[in-house]
């Protein structure tokens, strides 16, 4: 029973080498996600607190 996916073939557009521009570029968008998403749970969490604290 194998998959179909041959091991070289893992990664999309494995045929095309990533320029450092691009890899930079596909970094920081994941960077900015994560810093987001980081924000959106810490602004939840105080929020939460601060509905919870009036009662």
């Amino acid at each position: 029973m194998t998959s179909g996916i041959k091991p070289e073939r893992m990664t999309r557009n494995s045929q095309k080498q990533r320029t450092p521009e691009q890899i930079r570029a596909s970094n920081k968008r994941l960077g900015l996600i994560l810093v987001a998403v980081a924000l959106a749970f810490c602004l939840a969490a105080i929020i939460d607190q601060y509905v919870r604290s009036r009662g």
